[in-house]
């Protein structure tokens, strides 16, 4: 069970996880030692799953960010394992759901540019083989990003 004070440490550490203990403890309210302490617990327990550095896409030449559906024209174990096995391995695609209605997964993919988005769809169609379609949505402008999940403690 989380008490108030887990919920502010893990609200301060997905916000940034360079925080140190001293400043946590300002952040908490709680000593240095015990900030550690809880947050080694909620590791353990897999409420932190793993602290990352957030890149910038822009600074590193991404510019082009899409959301991309493919709906499969068969289920085929065999299909889904090559399909599985190509999302794995590529480092274009930063998530990708199964989900239900039209389509049968949903891909944030990160490319250089729109060319090298029409040539990472081509070798998604090649590779996979037995996709019924596929639909991107290219994002013109961000408007709110973040990876802060919404806690609350009442």
């Amino acid at each position: 069970m989380l008490d108030q004070f887990d919920i502010r440490l893990l609200s301060a550490v997905q916000d940034n996880a360079d925080l140190t203990n001293a400043e946590l403890s300002e952040r908490v309210a709680l000593s240095g030692s015990q900030c550690a302490r809880r947050l080694e617990r909620l590791r353990q327990e897999g409420y932190i799953e793993k602290s990352v550095c957030v890149l910038s896409a822009q600074k590193l030449g991404l510019a082009v960010t899409a959301y991309t559906t493919i709906s499969l024209s068969s289920h085929t174990e065999e299909g889904n394992r090559r399909l599985h096995r190509f999302i794995e391995d590529a480092p274009e695609i930063l998530e990708c759901y199964s989900q239900t209605g039209d389509a049968d997964f949903l891909m944030k993919i990160t490319v250089k540019d729109l060319d090298h988005l029409s040539e990472f769809l081509e070798r998604i169609i090649h590779k996979a083989g037995g996709l019924h379609s596929v639909k991107s949505s290219i994002m013109l402008k961000t408007i709110k990003k973040t990876n802060s999940l919404p806690l609350r403690f009442e």
